[in-house]
């Protein structure tokens, strides 16, 4: 199952991410997480939601340490879809299934439910075994 978005939240914090980012330096500054919590308590209204944006962006800030700054990108450069539909008779034979369904989790007729949705982002593909 892919994404080609990011739910709404997870692009605010994405965007606010890329504003505090410095090109030249290549890092974040100092301050980034006492900073993230005064972002978050300030334009994140539920309580709960803050938690999920504090670790999202925590986990993406050692992403993007690893990476560079395209791991802030809210769109993924490729067209995630193609290239799976393109391997599927490699990942049926690798993962030794009879068939592998690739789809998006947009794609209503999938009905993916949202334990799922939640642990797929664009350039992150997850396996649903259902």
């Amino acid at each position: 199952v892919v994404a080609e978005n990011y739910p709404q939240w997870k692009v605010d914090a994405l965007l606010w991410m890329q504003t505090q980012f410095d090109k030249e330096s290549g890092s974040f500054p100092a301050t980034f997480m006492k900073d993230l919590k005064d972002w978050s308590t300030t334009n994140v209204s539920d309580k709960k939601q803050v938690k999920f944006t504090m670790q999202f962006v925590s986990f993406m800030k050692k992403e993007v340490e690893d990476v560079g700054e395209m791991a802030m990108d809210i769109k993924c450069p490729f067209d995630q879809l193609a290239i799976l539909k393109e391997s599927q008779a490699y990942l049926t034979a690798q993962l030794n299934l009879k068939d592998v369904g690739i789809g998006s989790i947009d794609d209503a007729e999938l009905a993916v439910p949202d334990r799922v949705s939640q642990n797929v982002s664009p350039g992150k593909p997850y396996l649903w075994i259902r």
